[in-house]
């Protein structure tokens, strides 16, 4: 059980919003202690991020408590924790069940061997395309439809979290090439999608700046002015991001008309402008970021990492 600040901090949800939706929707009915305090469930809080994920998405907030109410209390909810297995992924890879196996048990071991054994198969760019994204799709699901519980679902986020930034740090002796500063926009802060792509740009050659997630745009505007960046790639992964990005978008090509904007992320093309979509693949998106940037190079050939270990090499 968790007390109502933990409850904030784990979802991200302020206290007094926390009540309202409690007072107004309904959405959760928390325990109470001897001392009349609030304490707050994995399925409460379950319930809360659904709740949270769809007003962020746009739903008014009634119409976002029907939905949670719906979705909570569904067949999928009270199927237990037997795991829903499914098919195998592409050859040489582990099967994305295993991670949500390791989710349900909470257990990092077979977590760490999990994603060992997949980053061990095949290259960084492939794993994160064919394996890794669809995973946590597939660690969504089940933590939406109560397969996971939300200490579950941080464990494996923060796990993949950390493996990605050690693969940022270990490519860092690659990065000669143009700086390329990567993040998100303010209010956007999933970040696993983009921080795999920074790592795959790194190992391309790039020498990237990555600023992380929810970074306003006044100091998106330091970082520029910090090092002389060719470009910016920014992530868009809910339709709630697509304004703070075109905003910054349109800001970063007033103030520094030079500068090549990229969108990944799955609402990309809505940013529009004069932003780049990079499409859904990070060796794709690698390679065209490199072929836009490689115009304004005198010497098309001076490839960042030609010669070595861009992400051209894992394509054959």
């Amino acid at each position: 059980m968790y007390t109502i600040k933990r409850a904030a901090e784990l979802t991200g949800i302020s206290l007094s919003t926390l009540r309202a939706w409690e007072r107004r929707y309904g959405v959760v009915r928390p325990a109470r202690s001897d001392g009349r305090y609030r304490l707050y469930s994995d399925a409460d809080l379950r319930a809360l991020g659904i709740m949270s994920s769809l007003v962020n998405e746009g739903w008014s907030a009634r119409e976002a408590a029907a939905e949670t109410k719906a979705r909570v209390s569904g067949p999928a909810s009270r199927q237990g924790p037997e795991l829903s297995r499914q098919p195998a992924e592409p050859s040489g890879l582990p099967g994305l069940d295993r991670l949500v196996e390791a989710g349900q048990r909470l257990d990092p071991v077979l977590v760490s061997d999990v994603l060992d054994e997949a980053f061990s198969r095949a290259g960084f760019e492939r794993v994160v395309d064919e394996w890794l994204m669809p995973a946590l799709v597939a660690i969504g699901d089940a933590w939406a439809d109560g397969r996971i519980s939300v200490a579950g679902e941080h464990l494996l986020s923060y796990a993949v979290q950390r493996r990605l930034a050690a693969a940022y740090e270990a490519a860092a002796a690659r990065a000669h090439g143009p700086v390329v500063t990567v993040g998100l926009p303010s209010g956007a802060r999933h970040e696993l999608g983009i921080l795999a792509f920074a790592v795959a740009a790194r190992r391309a050659g790039f020498s990237t700046a990555y600023v992380g997630a929810d970074l306003p745009h006044d100091d998106w505007e330091l970082s520029l002015g910090a090092r002389d960046a060719a470009a910016v790639v920014l992530a868009v992964p809910r339709p709630a991001d697509v304004a703070p990005a075109r905003q910054l978008s349109e800001r970063l090509a007033a103030s520094h008309p030079q500068l090549v904007v990229f969108v990944g992320g799955s609402c990309q093309h809505e940013v529009g402008g004069q932003s780049v979509p990079l499409g859904h693949s990070i060796a794709a998106g690698v390679d065209r970021m490199d072929a836009r940037l490689a115009q304004r190079r005198p010497d098309r050939s001076e490839r960042p990492g030609a010669g070595g270990s861009g992400s051209a090499q894992h394509h054959g």
